[in-house]
């Protein structure tokens, strides 16, 4: 623990109060048995937070993660600062490689880079646990990579907590409904009340106010709406519940998030039922 300690001090003195550091649950491992170990090899480049190079020739893409300042022309303080953190923690170490289960999508991005969990071979420490814990980022799964939501979710909320990080800064934080406009073009989270959830031309619409002309609307299409059937999760019952989603902001009838996975809701209503039973 001191030598980690020892390890981040420096990098992370802007963002991270000690207190935070005195908890074990800062070094994170992870069950990666939604995942399949696809092999071992050494880190030799950091290339940014998002990839990073392999000694046997390999690239990986860290599935599951965003960075809401990275550029990759001029990257803001938080990319900087968990570009620095993955360079102390990963280079000249070995990992253990996860990557989804599936046959046909999810292994490589557009790139040709591969979308992986990484571990660190020594100690087990999962990199992007590690990441999240620490508040440097957020996390963004995709519907062919939609695995460790849950735990990710869980770390994140955890940072969120504590304040670690991008969660004690304004710019980041998380949006109400009416504060979603200001932010069309960009990646954000979204909590607030549905207003009304309905089927329309085999499209769902969860709005977030009284008039879906201009307000906050999440859209669901029919063929991602299985997806949620399958995961036994009804959002056509989700009228008057508090939720938290994440996306891309578009401008449409006021600012549209269409959804394809159902990692990216977190059903805080859930939670309130299950603290109250508690």
């Amino acid at each position: 623990m001191k030598k980690i300690l020892t390890i981040f001090s420096f990098v992370t003195s802007l963002f991270f109060s000690s207190g935070i550091f005195a908890q074990e649950n800062i070094i994170p491992s992870g069950d990666f048995s939604s995942l399949r170990k696809t092999g071992i090899a050494k880190v030799i480049e950091v290339v940014n937070p998002l990839t990073v190079n392999l000694d046997n020739g390999g690239i990986i893409h860290l599935a599951g993660l965003d960075f809401p300042d990275l550029d990759f022309y001029e990257s803001g303080d938080l990319a900087i600062t968990a570009q620095k953190i993955l360079e102390d923690f990963l280079v000249n170490k070995k990992v253990i490689i996860y990557q989804t289960k599936s046959k046909d999508k999810g292994h490589t991005n557009r790139m040709g880079h591969d979308i992986a969990h990484l571990v660190r071979a020594n100690d087990n420490i999962w990199t992007q646990g590690l990441l999240l814990s620490l508040g440097v980022a957020r996390v963004r799964t995709t519907q062919y990579n939609p695995e460790m939501a849950g735990q990710m979710l869980a770390l994140e909320n955890g940072a969120r907590t504590n304040k670690s990080g991008m969660w004690n800064m304004d710019e980041h934080k998380i949006l109400s409904p009416e504060q979603a406009e200001e932010y069309i073009g960009s990646y954000q989270i979204v909590e607030g009340k549905v207003q009304s959830a309905s089927l329309r031309k085999n499209k769902l619409y969860l709005n977030f106010g009284n008039n879906w002309r201009d307000d906050f609307t999440v859209a669901i299409s029919a063929f991602n709406l299985r997806k949620f059937v399958k995961a036994k999760i009804d959002p056509k019952q989700w009228n008057g519940k508090l939720i938290r989603v994440r996306g891309w902001i578009k401008s449409y009838n006021g600012a549209y998030m269409e959804i394809e996975h159902p990692e990216r809701f977190e059903a805080l209503f859930k939670q309130q039922q299950n603290m109250a039973g508690d």
